[in-house]
């Protein structure tokens, strides 16, 4: 099968990721021509990129299309304003043209419902979205519940951050919306086959909430439900988009929680868990059976959950040893059966709980863990590891368990332990955690905190400690890019032949 993919941006979790588990599911994957998609802060060439996709639409299969890169150049632009609705909608038009030139292409389609604060892309904007963050929990409470008090904060509020600062949140926020709804119309149209619509960063209280009601009301109008999915996430949706085209038949999946949380909400997301998780489940054709060949075990968190990388000072986790000996056991009996078995790691937010993965391996290789996630948010978590789940229906061979073993260096590790000692470095040398100048030395910085781990290493691989590199691909400590030797390193930055 081949697929033209045109991802979020160019991170390693939304742009690489994606590509190795289809990769893996045996896909033959078509990427933008390097040059075209830029990095971080920068906007990528949606001319260009509109030009690519009708030059390669004839000979695919099928796309998978995020509509931030191509209409704003990327997910950070998203958020901006520096272009109109009516040039988005002009841009949008490409995927009607393509659908008209090839009816037999099947077009998946991923946009997001915009978070509810702004970029954070140096330390003085972190203060904005801090308040923006505030303002958006209060302005539902006074729009939604005529809470006086809320409303009162808002205006205190509305006084501290800039103008400009609000009117573009609210003026990108505008524009999202109607983009959304102009996605959602393309599938009555029967132009796209399917279409996620992914809630970024979010509370249970916030601006959301409105136009939520309102595309939840479009997509029942037009009898779309079956066809469009809304929930959590937003980086995970390429893999699993790209999981839907390769294998539309899904597959069926035993569910084991690990703690007694089932209900909970995770950080950044605004409804329970278990709502999420039947979501994406049923998005991905993925039906839950007691009994099934591939197990997804949940570790949900103890008490609320934490940032991974924020100090703690009390214990490392807040279970016990003795609780993570027996989810390490109930995962090795499953093992032992010849089950496939998945670790969803949420009992931390943006990284995994090391000690968990200890006691795993105290009880069995951690090569016969055929998943592990925990990056980032609960709901992204999920959906990479729902689309590995996919993925490696044929077996746990060497290309899987190298894609296992770099989720847990990144997931668990670097974010866990590493990225917080890398931090106090280059912060007490004057840099900007969210802007780096320089790459080469914070780097080696990576390249050191990880030796100094090394027993840790040793403890979760055994003697079977994969050979690895760590990059940063954007100039911020908020994810790297960790790619193993087995696994075949990254793919961004492979030659990719232009379009005749």
């Amino acid at each position: 099968m081949k697929i033209g993919f045109l991802p979020l941006d160019t991170r390693p979790c939304t742009y690489d990721m994606p590509v190795q588990l289809a990769r893996q599911a045996r896909a033959e994957i078509l990427l933008p021509p390097q040059g075209i998609m830029a990095h971080y802060k920068d906007e990528s060439d949606t001319a260009a990129l509109t030009v690519w996709l009708e030059q390669i639409a004839s000979e695919c299969d099928a796309l998978v299309v995020s509509v931030e890169q191509l209409l704003y150049g990327g997910l950070i632009q998203s958020r901006q304003t520096l272009v109109g609705l009516e040039e988005r909608m002009k841009r949008l038009q490409v995927l009607s043209r393509i659908k008209r030139k090839n009816p037999e292409i099947v077009i998946y389609l991923s946009n997001v419902l915009m978070r509810t604060s702004i970029s954070t892309l140096d330390s003085e904007t972190l203060v904005w979205w801090e308040k923006i963050n505030n303002y958006s929990k209060l302005y539902y409470r006074e729009k939604a519940k005529n809470d006086v008090d809320a409303a009162q904060k808002c205006r205190l509020l509305e006084q501290e951050i800039p103008a400009d600062v609000l009117n573009t949140f609210f003026t990108a926020r505008s524009i999202n919306h109607a983009i959304n709804r102009a996605s959602i119309q393309l599938v009555a149209d029967g132009i796209v086959e399917e279409l996620f619509i992914l809630q970024e960063d979010c509370a249970p209280e916030g601006v959301q909430r409105f136009e939520q009601e309102v595309l939840e009301k479009d997509i029942e109008q037009l009898g779309v439900s079956e066809r469009v999915s809304m929930f959590n996430g937003t980086d995970e949706a390429g893999a699993e988009l790209l999981q839907r085209a390769i294998c539309p038949e899904g597959s069926e999946l035993e569910i084991v929680w690990l703690g007694k949380q089932h209900d909970f909400v995770a950080k950044y997301e605004d409804r329970p868990f278990y709502e999420n998780l039947e979501g994406h489940m049923k998005a991905l054709s993925l039906r839950e059976k007691k009994g099934a060949q591939s197990v997804l075990f949940v570790l949900t968190p103890k008490q609320n959950q934490r940032e991974a990388s924020f100090p703690r000072a009390e214990a490392k986790t807040d279970y016990t040893r003795e609780e993570l000996d027996l989810f390490s056991r109930k995962i090795e009996e499953h093992a032992k059966e010849g089950r496939h078995c998945y670790l969803l790691d949420l009992d931390f937010t943006n990284g995994g709980n090391s000690e968990m993965l200890a006691c795993l391996a105290q009880v069995m290789p951690i090569s016969e863990l055929w998943g592990y996630s925990a990056w980032n948010t609960a709901s992204n978590s999920l959906g990479t590891l729902l689309a590995q789940v996919l993925a490696s229906k044929d077996g746990n061979d060497e290309k899987n368990q190298a894609f296992t073993a770099e989720r847990i260096l990144d997931d668990a590790l670097y974010q866990e332990l590493v990225r917080s000692a890398v931090k106090n470095r280059i912060e007490a040398e004057g840099e900007d955690i969210y802007n780096i100048h320089d790459i080469s030395r914070t780097e080696q910085y990576l390249k050191e905190e990880f030796e100094v781990i090394s027993p840790l290493l040793k403890t979760i691989f055994g003697k079977k400690i994969p050979s690895f590199e760590v990059k940063l691909r954007w100039p911020r400590l908020f994810e790297v890019a960790v790619f193993t030797d087995l696994g075949g390193g990254p793919v961004y930055g492979e030659k990719i032949a232009c379009c005749s």
